[in-house]
């Protein structure tokens, strides 16, 4: 008890227990807090540039977090998975209008319509809608859809979709090529 400094009174339990139950119990000044009118921090395309390349935020500061949060960086995973659904959405699109002009018929009526009405506002809807869904859905792959199924199986389930729908889509491309009255036939001799 020698280093104690002179004027300071001396810390107990029960000083320690009276300051928790009053408040501070008039040991301690209470602290004024810093206000400031504006925001300290300068936003500008540097620091969103220099954010995009070199994220801060990988995971939760605390325990629980990562329930609550989005964070600025994931998993390569996440966006190969996007990237894949997006080229196969572009695919689709492609194959789909293709298989058109061959005879094939568009059983989605949505999409029917509007390949009817005009081509590149069916491609600007069904790509861009996709794109849309597909991001936002990498931005919460770390989230739970309704607290159960994780949202990156989710992103798994949508490109096995999209995959199946392409090789489907090719054995189309098999028959209606065979049923043509013509032998075209790019790949042989």
């Amino acid at each position: 008890m020698g280093d104690q400094e002179p004027g300071k009174p001396t810390r107990s339990p029960w000083r320690d227990w009276l300051a928790r139950v009053t408040g501070n119990g008039g040991l301690t000044q209470p602290a004024i807090p810093e206000r400031r009118d504006s925001e300290r921090r300068s936003h500008s395309v540097w620091s969103f540039t220099y954010g995009s390349f070199r994220p801060r935020r990988r995971i939760g500061r605390r325990d629980g977090d990562h329930d609550r949060i989005f964070l600025d960086w994931h998993e390569p995973r996440v966006l190969y998975l996007v990237l894949a659904i997006v080229l196969m959405c572009c695919a689709d699109a492609l194959f789909t209008l293709n298989l058109m002009t061959l005879g094939a018929e568009e059983m989605n009526v949505l999409m029917g319509t509007l390949i009817a009405h005009d081509v590149e506002r069916f491609l600007v809807l069904k790509i861009g809608v996709t794109s849309a869904s597909v991001v936002l859905l990498g931005v919460a792959a770390r989230r739970q859809v309704l607290g159960v199924i994780p949202v990156f199986r989710v992103l798994q389930l949508f490109c096995a979709g999209y995959a199946g729908l392409i090789l489907w889509e090719l054995w189309l491309f098999s028959i209606y090529i065979n049923a043509l009255p013509f032998h075209w036939r790019p790949w042989s001799d």
